[in-house]
């Protein structure tokens, strides 16, 4: 004949929901038990349990209370929560977000001009500075060059003179000036700077010229037929002149026979 088994029943007394959950904590040595009374702390409320003792059957049917309602794990109220009991260290801040600045469209263009245009100045200044170091470079490659096809005399007066000054100065097609000069350039800018007018070109030169057998410094020197050449004639063999482009004025020797000496 089966007996009936008297239910358990929990003694009378307050119910209090931390003291329990600490209860529970310490006596099972379950993660699953310790997480669910962490995870029922968090939210601040504990769920309630009644058992009703069915003396006819002799089993307990256990009935939940309300769920748990409270933060979520792992925020920052739910760390606090935890704290409070002695199962987490206490919550940090959460980490202020640093607000993204949106460059406008128009500011970023306008940096990028400025800059495109500070380096185009600086490659400006480098060039110009460039150009600067070669030209006293080329005045010496020149100088070197009349000086290797003689050098002028400091004593030289009149024509020859003022033809030894121009030594250096480039051959320039069509040149009058001391910029540049071609043979007929030349010689008519010397003799104009010592007083004396004669033609542009080389063979109205000659035709300007009184034809001489025995030259003196300062005479023409005439070149082909019809005339394309002249020069100002030094001493044997020898005379200044523009020779062709990539030359320079100085003392060269005379190549060839000349067409004609010529006395302005």
């Amino acid at each position: 004949m089966a007996q009936n088994v008297p239910g358990r029943h929990r003694a009378p007394g307050r119910f209090n929901a931390i003291s329990e959950l600490k209860t529970i904590a310490k006596e099972s040595a379950q993660p699953a038990v310790k997480g669910a009374a962490i995870v029922a702390a968090s939210g601040g409320l504990v769920a309630s349990f009644a058992g009703t003792a069915n003396a006819a059957d002799g089993s307990a049917n256990t009935v939940a209370g309300p769920a748990a309602v409270g933060p979520a794990v792992g925020t920052l109220k739910a760390g606090n929560a935890l704290s409070a009991i002695g199962f987490a260290k206490p919550a940090l801040k959460q980490a202020s977000v640093k607000p993204v600045v949106i460059e406008d469209v128009q500011v970023k263009s306008e940096r990028a001009a400025k800059k495109a245009a500070e380096k185009a100045a600086e490659k400006a200044a480098e060039q110009a500075a460039a150009e600067r170091q070669v030209t006293p470079q080329r005045a010496s490659r020149s100088a070197s060059r009349a000086a290797l096809n003689v050098a002028p005399n400091p004593s030289a007066t009149g024509i020859i003179g003022i033809a030894q000054s121009f030594f250096g100065v480039p051959y320039v097609y069509g040149g009058t000036t001391p910029s540049g000069f071609d043979c007929s350039g030349f010689t008519s800018y010397v003799y104009r700077q010592a007083g004396i007018s004669i033609p542009r070109t080389a063979s109205a030169q000659a035709a300007a010229s009184t034809p001489v057998s025995n030259p003196r410094p300062g005479d023409l020197v005439f070149f082909g037929s019809p005339i394309y050449h002249v020069g100002i004639y030094v001493s044997p063999g020898r005379m200044i002149d523009a020779q062709r482009p990539g030359t320079v004025i100085g003392n060269h020797s005379i190549w060839t026979t000349p067409s004609m000496y010529g006395r302005i």
